[in-house]
């Protein structure tokens, strides 16, 4: 009889692939525990998490503040409280700009993919920076075109100047601008197809949509050179003219028109036309818009070409949220209110009336809660009153 064959030997490739096996599910499970290690946030996040959520609380408590002041039926009928009252909403809106970051770091795996990742990233991300951008960036040029009318050209801001409707309608005007293009990446102006599911600015923004707001950005840098520069003029003019008349020559009328005429007629040869606050307002919110569009430029403009589409991860951004550089929107819309606290005494004067107001109802709530109530004394007096008339009337029927 014969015997059974033995059985085969395994063959050195069913070995590798037993191996390839337990190796995969070896790395699988290392894989795995790394990936939940990962999930945690990084230092940088943790630290972006701080500061940004410190920055929103000042910033939400501040322009809750402003907007109590200025929204005053008595501050709304002068222009520089409506264009305050704009500056402080547009303040509230920065501080919804920590809102997504602080969501996607909590969440500890970004935005979803797919329609509603879309959709969060635009409405609660993109939105609200170009709103905070533009809103921020458009009052304060409209504060600093209100002041140079004021102080170069006194006759027509009589007219002008004191028009509330004409720029309250300028302040709507600037709201609706903002809104459209901040609605417009939603609209599909977007690089969608090259997404990253952290929902990064810099691959969410084409370079066409960050070369139009640097066109927009562009038109309030030119428009404010336009009043430097005719104010630089008139004020050399008017001091030209002051020099001719300290030196006894008579400057013909002609040479100073409308314009020049309240500079010229300045005591002690002051030409300065435009206070520090309007311009240093204007700047801050300006340099605020400046590194994080030049980071978004730069960003759109390497994912645009395609040795950057080859190696992609250089330019993204360590941490899965805003680039800090978005922190200086919620840190200007914090400096720029108090700047005319601290500088203008209208406003100092209306903000620390608001706050008197409200510390002496806060004082007077509280000693009501903390001081027992006493009985009134009258209620003792009308009882023996009635005794006594009581009494006196027993006596008499006695």
């Amino acid at each position: 009889m014969q015997e059974p064959p033995p059985p085969p030997s395994p063959t050195p490739s069913v070995l590798s692939s037993v191996v390839e096996e337990v190796t995969e599910a070896i790395t699988g499970s290392s894989s795995s525990s790394s990936s939940s290690s990962s999930s945690e946030p990084s230092v940088n996040q943790k630290l972006f998490l701080v500061v940004s959520v410190a920055l929103a609380t000042v910033c939400f408590f501040t322009n809750v503040l402003q907007v109590a002041v200025f929204a005053r039926p008595s501050a709304v009928r002068s222009v520089k409280g409506v264009l305050l009252l704009s500056q402080a909403l547009s303040g509230l809106v920065a501080t919804f700009i920590v809102a997504f970051p602080i969501h996607v770091i909590s969440a500890r795996g970004g935005s979803d993919g797919g329609e509603a990742g879309y959709s969060a990233c635009y409405l609660g991300h993109s939105a609200v920076i170009l709103l905070t951008v533009l809103t921020s960036l458009g009052t304060s040029t409209l504060l600093l075109f209100y002041h140079y009318l004021k102080t170069n050209d006194p006759r027509r801001f009589m007219t002008a100047g004191t028009n509330v409707v004409g720029w309250s309608a300028g302040v709507i005007a600037v709201w609706v601008v903002a809104t459209g293009v901040g609605v417009l990446p939603y609209a599909g102006w977007n690089s969608w197809v090259h997404h990253d599911a952290r929902c990064h600015l810099s691959t969410l923004w084409p370079l066409s949509f960050t070369a139009f707001l640097s066109f927009l950005v562009g038109g309030h840098v030119a428009v404010a050179l336009l009043m430097w520069a005719s104010t630089h003029a008139t004020s050399l003019k008017a001091a030209a003219a002051n020099n001719a008349a300290r030196h006894g020559r008579t400057v013909p009328t002609a040479a100073l028109d409308a314009e020049e005429a309240p500079i010229a007629s300045h005591p002690s040869g002051m030409y300065i036309s435009v206070s520090g606050v309007h311009v240093g307002g204007w700047c801050i919110s300006l340099g605020s818009v400046v590194p994080l569009l030049a980071h978004v430029v730069v960003a759109s403009s390497c994912a645009a070409s395609k040795r950057c589409l080859a190696r992609p991860g250089h330019y993204h951004e360590e941490a899965t949220a805003l680039p800090w550089g978005s922190l200086l929107l919620v840190a200007v819309a914090i400096i720029n209110p108090l700047l005319y606290v601290f500088s203008d005494d209208q406003v100092s004067s209306s903000t620390l009336l608001l706050l008197s107001r409200v510390c002496c109802w806060w004082c007077e709530r509280r000693k009501q809660r903390l001081v027992p109530r006493q009985p009134e004394p009258h209620d003792a007096e009308t009882n023996v009153y009635v005794t006594n008339d009581t009494d006196q009337l027993v006596s008499d029927n006695t």
